[in-house]
């Protein structure tokens, strides 16, 4: 594998993970590529991080359910030929690169917050503890509250 693949799942147990996209961004050493993923190789004409962002979007994402092949629960497989033939539309590469270097802005954003909203969750559910301990060992006198 070399940086600016795409790494692709073939197969999976879930239907979900089936067809997920990641981008290679650097390797300290080389790599074994597993007989469940397909490696794409984008052209020059091709932006990787925005094929990583195509093929993970709602409307791949809807292809490749309509593509695989396999059972709930035992592997579900996406054929090679099947992969080749989903309709993706490319803009110029200025503009793909434009794109994606929103998707990764936009997305980084909303990841911290999701870390800080877990980080308040934690901290809510630390406070709703200490205050039911404090209830009910008398720390805090509750009587009168209704």
């Amino acid at each position: 594998m070399e940086e600016g693949d795409v790494i692709v799942s073939r197969a999976s147990g879930s239907p979900d993970l089936v067809g997920s996209a990641a981008i290679v961004e650097h390797l300290d050493y080389r790599l074994i590529l597993s007989d469940k993923l397909f490696r794409l190789q984008p052209r020059r004409s091709t932006d990787s991080r925005f094929l990583a962002w195509s093929l993970n979007s709602g409307r791949y994402r809807i292809q490749v359910r309509r593509a695989i092949s396999g059972a709930d629960g035992l592997a579900n497989n996406l054929p090679l030929s099947k992969l080749r033939g989903f309709e993706m539309h490319f803009p110029s590469l200025e503009e793909q690169r434009r794109i994606a270097a929103y998707l990764d802005d936009q997305t980084a954003k909303i990841d911290m917050l999701i870390v800080e909203t877990e980080r308040f969750i934690e901290l809510a559910r630390e406070r709703r503890s200490a205050l039911i301990t404090a209830a009910v060992t008398g720390e805090i006198d509750v009587r009168g509250v209704a």
